[in-house]
């Protein structure tokens, strides 16, 4: 059993193909039942995001299996096999290990070291167990990738001086506009990356914000831990011609801001500059506001060049980074092999169950032991004596089972009765 991983991501597919791909959390029951339709994939795992779409499957034979993914992954979103091709990338058995981990933990974010990623990861193994998509590997997986990318979090700079699309967003704007402090921006959208970016507008000086979102309660919430302005979104549209910079991302499947609304708009403000700032998947701010005169659109893709320049800065702390991810990888695998060994030690307690039960028989019938209370006392006797007897040699079985040395048989008895110690 191995896992495996087919997937694209914001080094290998433009947005237009990430947000035809992209997995709305609606879709993942019938897209689950699909792919573990197939009886050789056994586990699956979605992970959908602005930056990338994974799809994650335990199976003992990934060649096969993985091109039923990409046949299903074809048919779901209407792109051709051979299109799909070109954008993916397929690692298998540890190498999709080493992956998952390097995605949980932000080295391989399009800003290295983002936070924001450990939580879309945890989010899509919680989405895989409540639709039934994962059992034991996956979930065993899930403790590992955890625990790896705290330790990496917490022993390693590489979360130091927080960097985000919302935040490069926001750095963005300032290399436009110079100073924030006579500009007022509005926010489409009030999940985390809004958050962020709202956080971040604050903390660079931004004179005025206002913030919209398609429940009210939630504009509010957003704009008074920030200090703005909830709008409402019927009228948000009205507070277009108001604002120098439109920051949006919300889940809308059509554009929130359209090249009509912002031809009217520049017009009402005399042509000057204003900035639009797309982080959605699929986009909310039509790309053909780019003709229009001042209006300056910038999508996901755009965010890389500014972000390249936070890389630098965090590629040394990325480096310790992964020392924490070859260790869990190591430690993970200890896991997978200490499994291999679970049936020979199950086979090992039946033949001393077996032996145990022959002997408490012959035992009885020679000494002529009827009693029932009697025949319990001996029961309890030997049982003890054979789990006390089994205690080492099988936890030795289980922790030193998956060392890869090689052994003479007499070299094996005293590692598994710990004979040297005795």
């Amino acid at each position: 059993m191995q896992l495996a991983v087919v997937g694209l991501n914001h080094n290998t597919a433009p947005v237009e193909v990430r947000e035809t791909l992209a997995v709305a959390d609606e879709m993942l029951a019938e897209l689950y039942k699909g792919i573990l339709t197939n009886d050789r994939i056994y586990e699956a795992m979605v992970i959908s995001t602005c930056n990338r779409v994974e799809y994650y499957i335990v199976t003992d034979d990934f060649l096969c299996n993985v091109e039923s993914v990409l046949r299903i992954v074809s048919e779901v979103c209407g792109i051709s096999r051979e299109e799909l091709q070109k954008y993916t990338y397929i690692h298998c058995g540890s190498d999709s290990v080493k992956h998952i981990f390097r995605v949980a933990s932000g080295l391989d974010s399009l800003v290295l070291g983002e936070p924001q990623i450990f939580g879309q990861v945890k989010d899509a193994f919680e989405n895989a167990r409540k639709l039934n998509a994962s059992k034991t590997f996956l979930r065993k997986l899930e403790e590992y990738v955890i625990k790896t990318t705290k330790r990496i979090r917490t022993h390693t700079g590489i979360g130091d001086n927080p960097v985000s699309v919302s935040s490069a967003a926001v750095e963005l704007a300032e290399k436009i506009f110079g100073k924030l402090e006579k500009k007022a921006a509005l926010i489409i959208g009030a999940g985390e990356m809004c958050e962020i970016a709202c956080k971040h507008l604050i903390s660079s000086g931004i004179g005025e914000l206002k913030v919209t979102n398609r429940t009210f309660a939630k504009a509010q919430a957003l704009a008074e831990s920030t200090g703005g302005k909830a709008v409402p979104m019927e009228h948000y549209k009205d507070e277009l011609a108001n604002v120098d910079i439109v920051l949006s991302s919300t889940g809308a499947p059509c554009y929130m801001v359209e090249s009509t609304d912002i031809k009217k708009v520049m017009a009402k403000r005399k042509y000057k500059p204003m900035f639009l700032i797309d982080i959605a998947v699929p986009r909310d701010i039509d790309p053909a506001i780019t003709d229009i005169e001042n209006a300056y659109v910038y999508d996901i893709d755009d965010l890389k060049a500014v972000v390249e320049s936070n890389k630098k800065l965090r590629q040394k702390e990325a480096q310790k980074a992964m020392e924490y991810v070859e260790s869990g990888l190591e430690s993970f695998y200890h896991w997978v092999e200490s499994m291999k060994i679970v049936p020979v030690i199950k086979s090992l307690r039946e033949y001393f169950d077996d032996k145990k039960y022959l002997e408490l028989n012959r035992f009885c019938d020679k000494f002529k032991v009827t009693d029932k209370e009697e025949r319990r006392r001996l029961e309890y006797l030997l049982s003890a004596y054979m789990n006390k007897a089994l205690h080492t040699p099988l936890n030795n079985l289980k922790d030193k089972g998956p060392n890869k040395g090689k052994y003479t048989l007499d070299e094996a008895l005293e590692i598994i009765f710990d004979l040297k110690d005795s």
